[in-house]
Formats: structure tokens, sequence, C-alpha cells
């Protein structure tokens, strides 16, 4: 018992001695720890990592942290961390071993970098409230900072600016002439007005300004933004400094539109005054070089010319009468006497159907309505009896002329500006609403994909003045405009994710004058306001696009993706010359890169290269018809190619000068309901009227892609047919393809490789043809024997073209080329047949046979072909009138319906002797 007692005893003595140990230590309460300086307790080296252990110095909870154990020469910091990203250093050169690596640093979201200088007023103070000024952080564009402004600092400002523009007078300025000049009543009262009274008008009105304000918040938009604000904060004084084109600087005049803007936006008169004062200085001190700025001078001029619409109106209440005459009279003393008084030029072609008309004349006329309303009457009579009519016929094929490499950027952008202001001061458009918002669709399926490749010209030329190492559409200005006009998602999202949109607005800020590859940042900032981007850049747009109308063309593809086939079809029934070239009846074909495409290269108008080759439809996938008696026209190098024409302008355009050709056949179709799995587009067109009448009677083209191969390793059959009738028998007719690199020829068959696609060609139909390769270094533009190379050595980077000719002797010609397309190292060495009869020719490849009526009229009666195998086939059956047809083959008996527009027939039947019956 007493035992027992003492290890009692002893285990509460131990009990108690634990307990007063930790009575005067509690444990410490949830906290974040603190981690002391740390100690490094193994060195490392470049084989091992080094050790440093800390302690938290509220707890003594420790951590062990691994850290590079290499002797870094240097730190290079590739990103800084900010307030919207993480940032990226580069640890590189180890003293001893020479290793680099990198390494994130996490962003620091309290990291705001504030804006320098000023501020921007965004609230005018009162006489019982102060007003804010605001600064922002210029990385992520959220307000930071706001501090205030006196009544008493701002009227004394505003008072001293309104001084300043007071003391500016038109006498002795701009001559003697008087504003109250009439620019005319030529013609007709135009359909809509400017709504009396309403200020803004000009690109806007007063309904959008929330929307805009909105977006100087935007991340998408922090570098207009940031522009935008460094301009109010250092207000331009409207004297220009000496450039290459006399004292012109778009970059200026933007600054002067960002002022009045940001008094519309602000109600900040200093801003608002700061504009009247530029914009009145300006047009008194222009003195812009009109022979150094070369055949463009109208648009530099011009464009003052809308900065000045934009400040009259969108600071009109801040206006005297004296103001108000002294823009005016200003205006058409130093820029309207240069450039047409009262404005004149063709809506069809040459430089007046850019920014001239459609952009400088009606902003000025609609901005100056109220006191001047006769600039509109003539200006606005004008647009409606002469440009609108003309682009609503070439809105009907969703597309506008002379291609989207060059001249898209000045002319289709020149038209949506022509909705824009329309739009804005009436709330009407002047243009059919769906087929001009298709135009930038269209343009955007010539791009093949999108990535960041907007910009390298991975595309599909189109027929016009193409530079192949310039930019396919300079930084999205036309997606811009589309995306805003008709708030058109998809086009944001092309803008959005085209690399450098709206990340500059200028190559050179000392030279400004890239009027057709950027908007103002005021634009940018307008035409964002409100709108937003699709998830996909292709949202809404179909895989396979018909464009009817004036182009008659196809582009079909069997995805979106990197590795997609795709194909262009042109017929061409209509063309305005100019930058339009000779190619009706043209195709190209991309599988992994460009395998058959257009050539040549845009330098300089009217040069030998540019004229012969580049326009020439020797440059195209399409057909000679060679006339001897031709030889001397074109310069001499008369390659038998389509008929020259003079510009068409507003009295011609449409009559039969101007055709080129006739959809006869257009169909097209997809194996899902959701419209994703292409299975064939075909077109087809009657060409005659592209030649020269001495040369042929019948010139019929007809294009048909197949992309229900059966066969993996081949994503596209793809049959052309020719049927030519020659004036003449010794006529040589001439099939065209137009490879990148230097094609292999095997009797009938053509093969050509490059990027890791192929093309494969067989001639199956066709009167003992000659199958050649003309090209390479130094033969690479030859036409009729001659080398016209670009004047500068640019680079179309084609090797040259295969022409395919059948022997002479024969008035009437038929040609079927059969091509596939596949991997290089997947060639499955396909071999098509022929498919003849008195009434059809045809190719049989694959799963696929494609039968062609031979005469232009549609068949109406009965007719048979035979094709061989035992295999299931698809069939494609080209050239039958429109209606229910009874098929018959092998026991087999089925039903298939011709559309009127396609004329055509597809169904699935065994091989055999099959025979087409009208059902009438």
């Amino acid at each position: 018992m007493k035992k027992a007692t003492l290890i009692l005893s002893f285990l509460f003595c131990i009990l108690l001695v634990l307990s007063l140990a930790s009575c005067g230590k509690s444990e410490a309460p949830p906290h974040d720890h603190v981690w002391g300086a740390g100690k490094v307790t193994v060195e490392g080296d470049c084989d091992t990592q080094r050790e440093t252990v800390y302690t938290c110095t509220i707890c003594d909870e420790k951590k062990t942290e691994l850290s590079p154990g290499h002797d870094f020469r240097e730190i290079k910091v590739l990103t800084e961390a900010n307030c919207i990203q993480d940032g990226l250093w580069l640890y590189y050169n180890c003293r001893d071993c020479g290793h680099s690596e990198t390494k994130v640093i996490p962003m620091d979201a309290t990291a705001h970098k504030i804006a320098e200088g000023e501020g921007r007023i965004v609230t005018a103070p009162t006489a019982t409230k102060d007003g804010e000024i605001e600064r922002v952080c210029t990385v992520c564009g959220k307000q930071a900072e706001i501090t205030p402004i006196t009544y008493a600092e701002y009227t004394a400002e505003v008072n001293a600016l309104k001084d300043k523009v007071s003391a500016l007078v038109s006498s002795n300025v701009f001559g003697s002439a008087s504003i109250r000049e009439s620019i005319g009543t030529k013609y007709s009262h135009p359909e809509v007005y400017p709504t009396d009274g309403q200020h803004p008008r000009v690109l806007l009105n007063s309904e959008d300004l929330a929307d805009i304000k909105a977006e100087l918040y935007d991340l998408r938009s922090v570098t207009a933004a940031n522009i935008f604000r460094e301009a109010i904060a250092d207000p331009f004084d409207g004297v220009f400094t000496e450039t290459a084109s006399g004292n012109y600087s778009e970059y200026r005049l933007n600054l002067v539109q960002m002022l009045a803007l940001d008094y519309l936006l602000s109600g900040n008169e200093i801003s608002g005054y700061n504009a009247i004062y530029a914009i009145k200085n300006l047009l008194k001190t222009m003195d812009y070089d009109r022979g150094a700025m070369g055949d463009m001078y109208h648009i530099y001029y011009g464009y003052t010319m809308h900065i000045a619409a934009c400040v009259y109106d969108w600071c009109y209440d801040l206006l005297t009468v004296e103001d108000r005459d002294y823009i005016v009279l200003g205006v058409q003393e130093k820029i309207c006497r240069v450039i047409g008084f009262p404005p004149d030029g063709d809506p069809v072609t040459g430089h007046w159907t850019r920014y001239r008309i459609l952009r400088d004349y009606l902003s000025f006329a609609i901005a100056i309505y109220d006191e001047y309303p006769d600039w509109w009457e003539y200006v606005g009579g004008r647009f409606y009896e002469e440009y609108v009519p003309v682009r609503e016929e070439w809105y009907k094929a969703g597309m506008v002329p002379q291609g989207v490499s060059l001249y898209i950027r000045g002319k289709y952008s020149s038209d949506l500006f022509s909705a824009w202001l329309i739009e804005a001061m009436s709330g009407t458009y002047p243009y059919d609403y769906d087929n001009m918002k298709q135009v930038a669709r269209t343009i955007f399926s010539y791009l093949i994909y999108d990535s960041d490749q907007i910009h390298g010209d991975i595309g599909f030329d189109s027929g016009d003045d193409h530079a192949p190492d310039g930019s396919f559409i300079d930084h999205g200005l036309i997606a811009l405009y589309s995306s805003y006009i008709f708030n058109d998602s998809t086009m944001r999202a092309q803008l959005e994710s085209s690399a450098g949109s709206y990340t500059q607005f200028y190559d050179d800020p000392s030279d400004n004058t890239d009027h057709f590859s950027y908007a103002s940042p005021a634009e940018y900032l307008i035409c964002s306001g409100g709108v937003t981007a699709a998830e996909s850049t292709r949202e809404g747009m179909p895989l396979i696009l018909y464009n009817g109308g004036w182009l008659g063309q196809i582009i079909a593809r069997d995805s979106w993706g990197k590795n997609q086939v795709a194909v262009l079809m042109k017929i061409g029934c209509r063309t305005i010359a100019n930058h339009d070239h000779y190619d009706a009846g043209q195709f190209q074909i991309y599988y992994k890169d460009i395998l058959a495409g257009d050539t040549g290269a845009y330098v300089k108008y009217g040069e030998a290269h540019h004229r012969y080759y580049h326009q020439a439809t020797i440059a195209h996938n399409s057909l000679l018809i060679y006339n001897p008696s031709l030889k001397g026209n074109d310069g001499g190098y008369y390659t038998g190619g389509q008929k020259r024409r003079g510009d068409a302008d507003l009295s011609n355009w449409l009559k039969d000068t101007y055709k080129t050709g006739e959809v006869n056949g257009v169909s097209y179709g997809y194996a899902d309901e959701e419209m994703t799995d292409p299975t064939y587009a075909y077109i087809a067109g009657d060409i005659v009227y592209a030649y020269d009448s001495s040369v042929a009677t019948e010139v019929t083209r007809r294009m048909l892609a197949v992309f229900d191969t059966g066969n993996p390793d081949v994503p596209m059959f793809f049959f052309v047919f020719d049927n030519i009738a020659a004036k003449l028998g010794n006529y040589k007719k001439t099939f065209l393809l137009h490879t990148r690199t230097e094609p292999i020829i095997s009797g009938n068959t053509v093969k050509t490789s490059i990027g890791g696609g192929t093309l494969v060609l067989q001639n199956v139909v066709g009167n003992k043809v000659s199958i050649t390769a003309v090209g390479g270094e130094g033969n690479d533009y030859n036409v009729n024997g001659s080398q016209l190379a670009p004047e500068n050595g640019r680079d179309d980077r084609f090797w040259g073209r295969v022409e395919i000719s059948p022997a002479t002797g024969n008035k009437k010609d038929q040609l079927l080329n059969v091509m596939y397309v596949c991997s290089d190292s997947k060639d499955p060495n396909l071999v098509a047949s022929a498919i003849e009869t008195s009434v059809i020719k045809g190719a049989q490849i694959g799963n696929t046979a494609a039968i062609f009526v031979i005469e232009q009229t549609r068949r109406t009666s009965t007719f048979s072909f035979t094709s061989t195998g035992t295999e299931t086939l698809n069939y494609y059956i080209s050239g039958v009138a429109a209606g229910e047809w009874t098929v018959s083959v092998g026991g087999t008996t089925l039903t298939a319906t011709a559309t009127e527009e396609g004329g055509f027939l597809t169904f699935s039947a065994p091989a055999g002797t099959v025979t087409l019956t009208p059902n009438n």
C-alpha cells in the first residue's frame, strides 16, 4: 500500500512539473506566419540545391526552402510584375556551369502605376461644389486618385482660354472670299437630313457617351485611354512643326480630336476651348506641301476637314458666331479650294472613292448643317444620288471590288465611315444593313486561319493589286469599324485576336501618315463603347461562303483550323477594272500552305510587271486562249488572256462593257444540320464575256470541291471542267496552275508540295494535251518569252506555273483536270480515270464520280454513263435541269432532286451503268 502511494506521489510530481513548465507559455492564436531572415543550412552548388530554413517569429514554426545553387552572373527582368500580370525574370549564365533559368514573380495587385502630370478633370466644378481631377493607373486603367479643383481655379483658366480663342480672327487670313458662297444645288434633295439642332451628331450622339466613358476604364482599351489622358493633360495648341509633307501631322490632328471628345465626356470647358483654339490656329497656320504628298494629297487635306467637323460639332455650344464663321471659311479657303469646291470625282473607281466624300465632306456638311444647310443639300444629295446606288449593287455580293489585300483598308473603310456618319446623325442606315455587314465577314473568310497570322498574309489573294510581303489587313481597321457600326461581336473578336490591334496608333509619331492602317484613339474609344467580343472569331461564319451578285464566288473549307483544306472558286461576273485583275474563272487551293494561288506583286500602278503580268490572266489559275492576230495587244506582251477594259465609272459600270461572266450553277452541302461537316461545294459559270469577241464563242468553267472523300489521308478532291469553243481551230487553249515549288510532271500527272502539303493534278480529259512547266529563277514572270519582274525585286514566293494545252486543230475542246490534296508524307497515289460519252465528260477517283454534261444548256432528257468497280460511290452530276430525276444503276432505283440555282444532283449508288431520267 505504501509502495503504491509513493508511485502515485511520483506521478503527481511529474505532472505538476510539466504543468508549471507550460504555465508561462500559452498556445499562439491563429495567425499569418512572419518568417525571419532565414538560415542557410546547405550551401548547394551547380549539382545540389541550396537549403534555407526560416523560423516564424510568432510561433517558432519552421519551413525549408530549396533554391538554385547556381552562381548566376546576372538577373534580367523580362517582364515586370504589375497589377494585372505576373513578371518573368531570367537568371542566366551561372559562373560555374553556364546554366540559365526563368522565375515567375507573382503579380502585386496593389502595384498600380499612377499617371503623372496634371490629371484629367472628370467633373467640372460649380459655384457651390469643387470639381474632380482624376489620375488612373496606366497599366490597368482603373481609377486610383481623385483630387479637387476649385471653381475659382477652373473659371480663371476657362476665361483665359476664351480670350485666347476670340483673339484669333479671320480677317486677312483666308482671303476675301465670303463664307456665304454657295456650294451649289446640283443634286436632288438628300433622302435624310441631320437631326435639326442636335449636337453632337458627327460620329456619335448623346446616348453614346456613357458607353465611351466606361470604355476609358476597360483593360482592352488601356493604350488608347492613356493616349487620350496624356492629350488632355498636355493640350496641343494647333501649331505644327515641319514634316515631310509640310506642317501636316495626323498625330497632332488626333490630339485636337481627343480634346473635343473630352469636352463631350466630361463637360470640361478647358478641353473644349483648347480644341477650338487648336483647330482655329491650325487652319490659320497650315502650310501643307501638296507636291510632297503625292497623289494622296486629298487624304491629308480631307482629314483636316474631318477633324474641324468634329470640333465644330462636339464643341458646338462653346462656339461663338465668329468662331463658326472662322472654321467654315478656313476649311473652304485652305482645304476645299485644293481638293475641290464643290467636290467632284467618280464614285466607282479612283481616289475619290476613298474618304474625301464619304468621310470628310460628309462629316463637315453634317457638322455645319444648322448654319449652312446648302452644304448638306449638295454633299448629301450627291451621296444618295451617286454613291449609295453603286455600293448597294456591290453589297448584293456581300463584298466590294478591288479585293482584300491592299485597297480594302482605304476603300471599304471609307464606305463604313459614311454609314457610321449617317446613322449617328439620323438613326438610319444609307445601305442595306445585312448585305453591308456581310462584307467584313467575307473579308475575314479569305483568311486561312487566325491565331496571330492576320499580319502574316496567310490567306487567299483576291484578284486585286496585292503586296505579298504586306499585311493581310493592317491592324483590324475594318474589323473595328464594322464591329461598332453593326454591333458585330464576331468582328470585335477578330479585332481583339489580332496581334497589335490598338496597342499602337501610328508606325512613327513623327511622320503620322498611316491613314489606311489605324483608327485615331478617339475613333477607337467611340467604336469600342458598348461592343463586346464573341467567344469565337468565326462565330456565325459558314465554312462554305457563296458570294453572288457581281462576284460569283465560293470559298469552301472543311474547318477553321490550321490544318484545314480550303478552296476559292471564282467565276467573276463584273469588274470595275482599275485595281481589279483579269481573273474570271480562277481557283486557289490551300492545305498546310498555298498549293495553287495568285502570283505577281504590286509595286507601282501601271509598271510592266503590274500591268502585263500581275493584273493579267497569265498570273492566275484561269484560262488563256491565244489568237495570233491579236499579237501586239497588251503592250506587245499578249498571251491570250482576258480583254482589258478602261476604268469603270458611274455612267458605264453596270453596262455589258464590264461584264466578265455569269454564274449558271451553284450548290453545296453539309453532312449535319449544324453545318460543321461540309461534303461538297460546286460553282459553274460562263466566262466568255471576259475574252475578246474575236477569240472565243464559248468559255465555261465548272469547279467542284468534294470533302467527303472516304479517305482520311485525302481531305479534298477537286475537279475543274472547261468547255472552250475558239473562233478558229489554231487558237491555243491553256489551263494554268501556279505553284510555290517546282512541279514534278510525269505523263498526265503534276505534283507539287510545300509546307507539308501536296497537290496532285491528273488530266483525264483533253485532246492530246501537252503539260509544261514555266518558272524558276529569272523565269517566274515569263510573259510571251519576256521576264517581267517587279521593278524593286519584290518576290511573290511562287516558283512559276504549269501550262496544260490540248493540241490545236479543234475549235472546241474540253479539259477535265482532277486534283487531290494530301500530306507530303502520306500520298496514297490515287489514280483518276475518265468517264466519257457524247453527252458527258467525267472522272472517277476514290469513292467519288464527278460527271459534267458537256453542253452549257442544262440537260432535260435521259442520259447514261458507266462507272467502274464494286463499291458504292458518291455521284455528283452537273448541268441538269431543275426537278426530280430517277437514278437507275445495278438494280437500284432512287430519286434525286436538282435545284434551279444549282442544276446539280448528288446521290450515293453502286458502281456500274447509271441512267438518269427526268421525272416530268
